[in-house]
C-alpha cells in the first residue's frame, strides 16, 4: 500500500503582511496536483493545519474549494484532520465531501473507531484518525471521565489519551494520524504554540507504543523518530531562516504492519525568501533580486530613507532593521499598566531628542544635530514660501 503524506500547508498565510495566497495556489495546483496524479497512491494523507487561520478569508476558502474540486477528480481517497490553525469551518462540508472520498476529519468518530483503508488488491489498513481538539471539547466526548471533574482546565491532554487508549483494543495494523508535538521533536521555529494549553500538547513517544506507526503534523520540519513516527514537515517555506531546508511530500509504502520503504520527494517552492545581512554599502552592491527579502543591517549609525533606497536592489523587502536592535524589547512598547494621557509640549528639537532616544536608547550627537538642524531648517524654509508656517 502507498501513503502520500503531508502536512502544514497554511493556505492563506501572511509572511510579514505579505500575502502568500497567490503563490500557494500556483504550488498546489501546478505542483502537488499534477505529482498526485502522476504518483495515483492508495491514500492522501494531510496531518493538519490545512488552513493558516481560524476564520479564513473569502479569497483562501474559494481556493480550497477548487483545489477540492481538482482533487476529487483524480478520486483518490483523501484524509484530512484539523490541525491547531484550523478550525470547524475547514470541515463545513465535510459530510458532502466524503461522496468524493474525501474526509476532513474534525471528531473522534475515526479515532474511537479507525476507518479501514482498502486497496483493490486486498490490502488493508485500520488508520486511526486524531484531530487537534482542545481538551474540554475532548472532554465532552468522555462523558465519564467528566464527572466529577470541577474543571476542564484540572485535566490533561495526556491524561485523556490515556484514559482512551487504555479502553481501546486496536485493530491491526493500527496507524494512527495525529497533530501534536512530540516531547523528542525538533522544532523549525515556524511552529507556534498550539492554541489553549501550549506544553500540555507536547506528548512522550511512550503513550503511542501500541500504534505501528504515527503519522504527524505541526512540526515543519521533515524528521522520523525511532523508525515510526514520521512527520513529513511542510512542503512550502514559512521562515526566512529556515527557507534552504528540504521540503516535499513523504511516499510510504506500507506491508502489513510496517513501513517498508519511505521516501521525501523534494518539492520546489513558488517562491523565494532571502535574509540578507550586511551593510548599506555592501548590500547596496548585491545584485538587484525579486524574491520576498528580510535584511539586517549592520550599520552603527542610521542610514537616511534606507529603505526606499535598498527597495531599488531590492523592491519585495518584507523586513528591515538593525542588527543591533535584534533581541532588544522596549519596556515602553510591551507595558501592560494603564496609559497616561497628557498634553506633550514639545519643540522640535525636543521632540527628535525622545524619537531617536526611543529608536537608539542614546543621546544624538553633535554630527547628528547637525544634520537634523540642516533638515529643519529647509524644512522650515519650504513652509515660509509655501505660506504654510504660521510662525
Amino acid at each position: 500500500m502507498r501513503l502520500l503524506l503531508t502536512s502544514d500547508w497554511h493556505l492563506g498565510k501572511n509572511l510579514y503582511q505579505q500575502k502568500l495566497l497567490s503563490k500557494q495556489a500556483k504550488f498546489f495546483l501546478e505542483t502537488f496536483i499534477p505529482l498526485l496524479r502522476d504518483l495515483s497512491p492508495d491514500a492522501l494523507l494531510v496531518a493538519g493545519d490545512i488552513l493558516d487561520k481560524p476564520i479564513p478569508d473569502q479569497e483562501t476558502l474559494f481556493f480550497f474549494e477548487e483545489f477540492l474540486k481538482e482533487l476529487a477528480s483524480l478520486k483518490i481517497p483523501s484524509f484530512f484532520i484539523l490541525g491547531n490553525h484550523d478550525s470547524r469551518r475547514t470541515a463545513l462540508h465535510k459530510y458532502f465531501l466524503e461522496l468524493a472520498f474525501i474526509y476532513i476529519v474534525d471528531d473522534l468518530r475515526f479515532f474511537l473507531q479507525p476507518f479501514k483503508l482498502k486497496t483493490e488488491k486486498g490490502e488493508g489498513l485500520n488508520l486511526y484518525l486524531l484531530p487537534y481538539l482542545p481538551a474540554f471539547e475532548l472532554l465532552e466526548k468522555i462523558p465519564p471521565l467528566k464527572q466529577g471533574l470541577t474543571s476542564w482546565h484540572s485535566i490533561t491532554l495526556r491524561e485523556i489519551l490515556v484514559y482512551l487508549l487504555e479502553r481501546m483494543e486496536l485493530e491491526r495494523p493500527a496507524f494512527l494520524m495525529g497533530h501534536f508535538a512530540l516531547e523528542r521533536g525538533i522544532f523549525s521555529g515556524e511552529e507556534i504554540n498550539l492554541r489553549g494549553l501550549s506544553n500540555d500538547y507536547l506528548l512522550p513517544a511512550e503513550l503511542f507504543l501500541s500504534f505501528d506507526a504515527l503519522l504527524l503534523g505541526h512540526l515543519h520540519r521533515s524528521q522520523v523518530h525511532q523508525g515510526k513516527f514520521i512527520y513529513p514537515g511542510a512542503p512550502l517555506p514559512y521562515a526566512f531562516e529556515t527557507y534552504g531546508e528540504e521540503r516535499g511530500v513523504l511516499l510510504l509504502e506500507v506491508k502489513e504492519r510496517t513501513i517498508q520503504h519511505q521516501e521525501l520527494i523534494p518539492l520546489s517552492p513558488t517562491y523565494e525568501l532571502k535574509l540578507l545581512q550586511g551593510t548599506f554599502e555592501t548590500l547596496m552592491s548585491l545584485p538587484p533580486t525579486k524574491a520576498f527579502v528580510k535584511i539586517l543591517l549592520e550599520d552603527e549609525e542610521p542610514i537616511y530613507q534606507v529603505h526606499q533606497k535598498l527597495k531599488t536592489k531590492f523592491p519585495n523587502i518584507l523586513y528591515l532593521d538593525y542588527v543591533r536592535n535584534q533581541g532588544e524589547i522596549s519596556k515602553e512598547v510591551y507595558s501592560y499598566e494603564e496609559p497616561v494621557v497628557e498634553e506633550m509640549k514639545f519643540d522640535e528639537r525636543e521632540l527628535f531628542k525622545e524619537f531617536y532616544f526611543f529608536l537608539e536608547k542614546r543621546e544624538p550627537e553633535e554630527r547628528v544635530w547637525k544634520v537634523f538642524e540642516t533638515y529643519l531648517e529647509e524644512f522650515y524654509k519650504k513652509e515660509r514660501e509655501e505660506g504654510r508656517l504660521c510662525q
